[in-house]
């Protein structure tokens, strides 16, 4: 038979030991509630930091143009773009110094090579991190005249067509389906006057490029050049298409104007004292030949000038190249009158003196038209910059890749 053991009674705990238990355990309470809570909290402000990191501040805008938005999102991947352009434009420069260093061994083309580098440096200079805010604010501006064109081309009902994008991207990499190309050794993304036309360089070829030819090239660019940097196809054709558009307002412009204007053509002396240029205006008014008096001041070592002939412009296409007191003195004159000294610049730098050899109404060049449709269309965005509300970009530009 088992045996059975018995237990001593289990001591009864005092009320002091029962209340140092019982403080114990709130401790322990309180202790777990407080690592629980500091947990919850880091993770809250690490998760706070990585949504504000990738969804709030890519929504927030660098810009608000009258009803539209430019995200910061979409301005990086604009700017992002603009680097990719210069690198590429710079990595042609590189190719081409070096090629002309290995044909040229006797140095006889060292004043081509010293532009080569000096175009080199700028670029260079221009992807230096501390120059990052320089191509933001240029992208900046792009995009916002872009939004502004947009809205202005649905008040013209002006569009672009996935077609003529399409062309556009053929024409920018080399290849017409509809003739024989000429193999084109240009650089891609070498312009600095659009951020949106320029293409991946094509490798110089004596034979036709094919469609086939045309699809590697342009998927190797989609696949090495943009997805890389975060850019998706989409993207690069609306950029395309943006380009387009303010061609098709420009032209729209264009239209608008007429065919005839008044218009004067005259030719002028320009020298940087006003002494030598009332010297010049006597010298013609005692009967002297201008084009004696202008070779004389482009021969001068001490102090020389130059002289210019300029065909039929406008007075506003005459005030946009020589200032607007020049235009009003040349449509004020006579046919065959001079001026007086013209003072020019802020500081008086130079002093002109005119002679006007027509005056008349007469139908726009071509050239006039163009050059009329390109000031209009600045007149236009200047006046439109009253619609947009810029935010700060210090902390958002790139300087990737």
């Amino acid at each position: 038979m088992t045996k059975k053991i018995r237990r001593a009674p289990a001591e009864k705990l005092t009320r002091k030991q029962r209340s140092r238990l019982e403080e114990e355990r709130r401790m322990q309470r309180i202790l777990i509630w407080g690592v629980s809570i500091v947990g919850i909290l880091v993770v809250g402000v690490l998760g706070y930091g990585v949504v504000t990191e990738r969804i709030i501040k890519p929504r927030e805008p660098v810009a608000i143009v009258d009803q539209g938005t430019i995200t910061t999102a979409e301005f990086q991947a604009r700017v992002k773009f603009r680097r990719l352009q210069l690198q590429n434009q710079l990595r042609y420069l590189y190719q081409q110094q070096q090629a002309l260093a290995a044909q040229d061994s006797e140095g006889s083309g060292q004043s081509f090579q010293e532009y080569i580098q000096g175009q080199i440096s700028t670029l260079e200079s221009q992807l230096a991190p501390q120059n990052a805010q320089a191509i933001g604010q240029q992208v900046l501006n792009q995009m916002i005249q872009e939004e502004l064109v947009q809205q202005e081309a649905e008040r013209r009902d002006l569009t672009v067509t996935s077609d003529e994008v399409q062309e556009e991207i053929h024409a920018g990499f080399g290849y017409n389906p509809d003739a024989t190309p000429v193999p084109t050794v240009s650089p891609p993304l070498t312009s600095t006057e659009s951020l949106t036309t320029s293409q991946p360089t094509p490798a110089p070829t004596p034979t036709q490029m094919t469609e086939a030819d045309f699809r590697e090239m342009y998927n190797r660019y989609m696949r090495e050049g943009l997805r890389p940097i975060g850019i998706s196809e989409q993207q690069y054709r609306s950029w395309i298409k943006a380009s387009l558009l303010t061609e098709r307002l420009t032209e729209d412009m264009k239209e608008e104007l007429p065919d005839e204007a008044e218009q004067v053509e005259l030719q002028f002396l320009s020298v940087n004292s006003e002494e030598r240029a009332s010297e010049l205006a006597q010298r013609l008014d005692e009967g002297e030949d201008f084009e004696t008096l202008a070779e004389e001041i482009q021969a001068d070592e001490e102090a020389p000038g130059f002289s210019n002939e300029l065909s039929w412009l406008t007075k506003e296409l005459l005030a946009s190249r020589l200032g607007e007191e020049v235009a009003e003195r040349a449509f004020d004159l006579e046919v065959g009158a001079h001026s007086e000294p013209i003072a020019v610049g802020e500081q008086n730098q130079s002093y002109y003196v005119i002679q006007v050899t027509g005056h008349e109404v007469r139908e726009l060049e071509d050239s006039v038209r163009e050059q009329m449709a390109q000031n209009a269309f600045q007149s236009w965005l200047d006046a439109q910059q009253s619609l947009v509300e810029r935010k700060p970009i210090e902390d958002r530009v790139p300087t990737e890749p």
